[in-house]
């Protein structure tokens, strides 16, 4: 498959992607509840720290640091989701169950790399599905007129498709012949 963007230079394109991430986030400041501001905040931070932690060798903390700010930003997403629930704002509770398991599945590519690579195909299946689903709540919020939400849900599925799962590599792999 031909890259669509072959002078993209993903350096960047990270920090342009990560600088529309941060205005969304100061958007959802001021037209939007404190529940949505911080968790775009959160996810925005999670983001960056699964940047750091897949692309650095020298990182200027710990990685057990690393690891419990991560889980606690993950708890905080999860307060984020029971709130959701709480409010009977289901396309939010189902958009957050579909990135809670994009977020299972990075877990494990960067904990347990050999349990992926020994499943690889079943891992390529949930994470083209979970894209599929997240592109579909996107599409959903557009649909209803719900422009912020229909943007940030683009703009996340952006995100982490190019920056952390490489979209590109990963529309290359192929279902192993049986």
């Amino acid at each position: 498959m031909l890259n669509p963007f072959p002078a993209l230079q993903y350096p960047k394109f990270k920090l342009a992607i990560l600088v529309l991430l941060t205005l969304n986030a100061v958007i959802y400041t001021f037209v939007d509840t404190l529940t949505s501001t911080v968790d775009a905040l959160a996810w925005l931070i999670l983001l960056v720290m699964y940047e750091l932690e897949t692309n650095s060798n020298n990182l200027p903390i710990s990685e057990t640091i690393m690891q419990a700010i991560r889980y606690g930003l993950i708890a905080l997403i999860a307060l984020v989701f029971i709130s959701y629930l709480s409010d009977s704002e289901w396309l939010d509770v189902a958009n957050s169950l579909l990135w809670f398991g994009l977020i299972a599945m990075l877990e494990f590519e960067v904990h347990k790399p050999a349990l992926v690579m020994r499943h690889g195909h079943l891992f390529w299946l949930l994470t083209l599905t979970t894209f599929i689903g997240l592109i579909a709540m996107a599409v959903i919020w557009l649909w209803q007129g719900a422009w912020l939400d229909g943007y940030d849900a683009a703009l996340w599925i952006v995100a982490f498709g190019l920056i952390e799962v490489d979209i590109f590599n990963f529309l290359k792999r192929k279902a192993p012949n049986h």
